[in-house]
């Protein structure tokens, strides 16, 4: 299959000798890495656009013309929001290449529509990647929660991150009129089209719902923060792990035995049944109970040995130090605004599922936050979210 690859994008050149090769333009890479840092730092798109215009940086457009990273005397070629949104949406930056993203409706009136994700062309690593596929996910998650570039009526704090439990559907934040005259509209949450999906009804007051769910993060970021009381609780927590360990351990001891015995069994009753001591279909009727006793411990024991594994990870807590450097970092600058940064909520939260009984579970970026939400019971009231 040859693989044919479009060189306009900024951060790559062609290779000098291999057709259709891409290579990192190391004079445009750190613009690229910079583009994507700001963003998954919590800067908008706009901010970056600003950064790079005050700096004087050429735009992709006026690097391929005249050649320069940056121009003291820069009149044009000045970046903008589409530009920098396209660039951080592009899998060519983690290697990979897309094809088929377009295709012509019509020759006579040259019009062209968008190929639809799953029918698009997909080859992963076809060059040197220039950012990490963790920090581009962590990214697109941030575009995907913010939606479109333009700005709603009405950005709400949540927006992006609510999803109905059942379903797996976005829930929608709409506002409802009181039938009382001259009253005021207010926001509500609810899973629009639940009828024909067959899922469940929903009405949550949207802002009483906000304020409890800042709260609860709030207070789980000063946990984290306060690390006395982190480590004494999540000690124990670990402690709490080693025992259910021991428990999966002990349990599959336990079937390892019982299949041990069953097949002692049956090569007993096949000794048997060749001696003559053992008739033919008493052989057959037993050995067929063994045999299914067997297979449904071979299965629980599966089951028990994949739990193990989980356990293990969790004690294990593997990329820990890199994980808690960036979460320090994150519930740092959270906690130090008096007005929340909706950009550094999004880096804390993955999303936040609502069942028909109005139960919440929140999805943190961070193991450590998922785990205090998952403990919060001795320190916060989460009745409170039950409304």
């Amino acid at each position: 299959m040859n693989i044919c690859v479009a060189y306009q994008h900024i951060g790559y050149k062609k290779h000098p000798s291999i057709k259709n090769k891409l290579v990192i333009d190391e004079n445009v890479a750190d613009i690229v890495r910079k583009i994507f840092d700001m963003y998954a730092n919590g800067h908008g798109s706009k901010e970056i656009v600003n950064y790079l215009n005050n700096n004087k940086y050429l735009s992709p457009t006026g690097y391929r013309k005249i050649g320069l990273v940056q121009d003291e005397n820069k009149t044009n070629y000045n970046w903008n929001e589409v530009t920098i949104c396209n660039i951080l949406k592009n899998e060519v930056y983690i290697g990979n290449t897309i094809q088929n993203k377009k295709t012509i409706v019509s020759y006579k009136v040259k019009k062209i529509r968008t190929v639809e994700k799953e029918n698009q062309i997909r080859v992963n690593n076809t060059h040197e990647p220039i950012i990490d596929k963790d920090v581009f996910e962590k990214v697109n998650s941030i575009l995907e929660k913010r939606g479109a570039n333009t700005k709603p009526k009405y950005d709400y704090l949540l927006r992006g991150m609510l999803y109905c439990y059942h379903c797996k559907r976005k829930l929608q934040i709409v506002l409802k009129k009181s039938t009382s005259k001259n009253a005021k509209s207010h926001p509500y949450i609810t899973c629009t089209g639940h009828k024909s999906r067959g899922c469940y009804p929903l009405n949550i007051n949207y802002e009483k719902f906000e304020k409890h769910i800042l709260y609860i993060v709030k207070n789980i970021c000063q946990i984290y923060a306060n690390k006395e009381i982190l480590y004494t609780v999540y000690e124990k927590y670990q402690n709490k792990t080693h025992n259910i360990r021991e428990e999966f351990t002990k349990k599959v001891t336990q079937i390892d035995i019982k299949i041990s015995e069953i097949n002692s069994n049956l090569d007993k009753m096949y000794l048997d049944k060749l001696n003559g001591t053992l008739l033919e279909e008493d052989y057959i009727r037993y050995s067929q109970k063994f045999i299914l006793e067997r297979t449904n411990l071979i299965k629980q024991k599966k089951e028990l040995e994949e739990k193990l594994t989980q356990t293990e990870n969790k004690i294990s807590n593997k990329n820990k130090t890199k994980e808690e450097k960036e979460l320090d970092e994150v519930i740092e600058n959270f906690l130090k605004f008096k007005k929340i940064d909706k950009m550094y909520l999004y880096r804390l939260i993955n999303r936040i599922e609502i069942d028909k009984n109005k139960n919440v579970y929140i999805y943190f970026n961070f193991s450590k936050l998922n785990f205090w939400d998952k403990n919060l019971d001795e320190l916060i009231n989460i009745e409170k979210l039950l409304f």
